[in-house]
């Protein structure tokens, strides 16, 4: 891979960056170096290029991060230092914490992380090139990731882990506007698509590979199937309310 285009994918992540606000300071400069520390220990343990999966308590201090800040300000600073476009599994791993955080981190990643869109557009094109392997599997998930943030621009009122409401009924959305309903589903299919594309790359590696889930390297490569199939089943569940409310 040429050092030249990493750096100069690095240096664009570094030049969106900025577009993200500082929503909340921490006060304390004892506090503040103690947490940015503590967010940047749990960030490199969670990816790296080692083909482990990452750990539950390092996403889970992400987590509680963007929380904090009310943002991903942070972390994607720390991305930076990363250099996601090193590695092929880095990339993966990446993917699958950013995933984590537009799920269960605070509503803004959401909203930072569509600034960044170009970015994973750049990644995919990046990885496209290497079709085996991680490489293969990055340029996937890079996808997916491409269009659960476009699907989250233009629905504004999905929260990132695809929930609406209280009652979570897709059919009182837009009343009865059947185009906007008619447009909706047509982004549901294409976010299910790139679900299904992601799984079956997936699977398919594994039998190359000849791995399996009860192997260290096999659950790395599976772990994100269990947010695809979080993700997948709201979207099922949308997908045949939608198709009922066209055809009433």
């Amino acid at each position: 891979m040429s050092i030249n285009k990493t750096r100069s994918s690095t240096i664009y992540l570094n030049e969106l960056i900025t577009n993200i606000p500082v929503r909340r300071k921490i006060v304390d400069h004892n506090d503040r170096d103690k947490f940015e520390w503590n967010q940047w220990q749990s960030a490199t343990k969670a990816i790296n290029n080692i083909e482990v999966s990452p750990k539950e308590k390092h996403i889970r201090n992400l987590i509680l991060g963007t929380f904090r800040l009310e943002g991903s300000r942070l972390f994607w600073s720390m991305m930076i230092r990363i250099n996601i476009e090193s590695h092929p599994i880095i990339c993966w791993k990446f993917c699958y914490v950013i995933h984590r955080l537009l799920r269960d981190g605070h509503k803004n990643v959401i909203r930072d992380s569509i600034l960044l869109t170009s970015y994973f557009d750049q990644l995919s094109k990046y990885w496209s090139c290497i079709q085996q392997n991680y490489g293969l599997l990055s340029y996937h998930y890079c996808n997916l990731i491409i269009s659960k943030l476009k699907f989250h621009e233009r629905n504004l009122m999905f929260t990132g882990n695809l929930t609406i409401n209280e009652h979570n009924d897709i059919r009182c959305l837009f009343n009865n506007n059947f185009n906007s309903y008619f447009q909706l589903c047509i982004e549901l299919f294409n976010y299910m698509e790139e679900i299904l594309n992601l799984a079956q790359i997936i699977f398919k590696s594994l039998d190359q590979s000849r791995l399996n889930s009860m192997t260290i390297t096999g659950q790395c490569r599976l772990n994100p199937l269990i947010i695809c199939i979080q993700d997948s089943s709201l979207l099922y569940d949308y997908i045949v309310k939608v198709l009922f409310k066209l055809h009433e």
